[in-house]
């Protein structure tokens, strides 16, 4: 039995492993630099029973079978950041960090699969922070590049029909 589990371990994880890079910091999708051991602020679980999704822990030896994950209790709390791997699934890069939420568990979790769920905050914005111009704005400014010169009639009249068409 611990024969087939060091030989499952051999032929799934290590290829896995070798293929990933530990990192110092990320850059991650809700713009916040993470380092090794500072703390990941947590939202809330995005699983029905509130549970965190992207927030996993496979056990001393991984089985895909029998995957923890991090529990409601958790939300709004601090995990310590113990390690940053790089790794590519599928030609993409992938951010893996293996967490600390308290106690002698750590669990992993792809960092941008979370912040994207909100199960750690500040999460991805959703919002447009550049303000969106009306088209009665921008044909004003249209009309004032036809007057100093900077575009011509056809132009403006061209760029005018496009707005007005929207």
């Amino acid at each position: 039995m611990i024969m087939k589990r060091l030989f499952f371990l051999s032929i799934f994880l290590i290829p896995f492993l070798s293929k990933a890079q530990t990192v110092t910091q990320y850059k991650a999708s809700n713009g916040v630099t993470y380092h090794l051991n500072d703390t990941v602020k947590l939202g809330r679980g995005t699983k029905p029973d509130g549970s965190f999704l992207y927030f996993e822990d496979h056990g001393i030896i991984p089985n895909p079978r029998s995957v923890r994950n991090l529990p409601k209790e958790f939300a709004n709390a601090g995990a310590i950041i113990k390690s940053i791997r790089k790794t590519t699934i599928s030609g993409v890069d992938k951010y893996l960090f293996s967490v600390n939420p308290g106690g002698p568990i750590r669990y992993t979790v792809f960092i941008d699969d979370a912040i994207a769920a909100c199960e750690i905050v500040p999460c991805a914005s959703t919002t447009n922070t550049k303000p969106v111009a009306s088209v009665a704005d921008e044909i004003k400014k249209l009309k004032e590049l036809l007057d100093s010169g900077a575009i011509t009639k056809p132009e403006y009249d061209a760029q005018k029909k496009k707005l007005l068409n929207q």
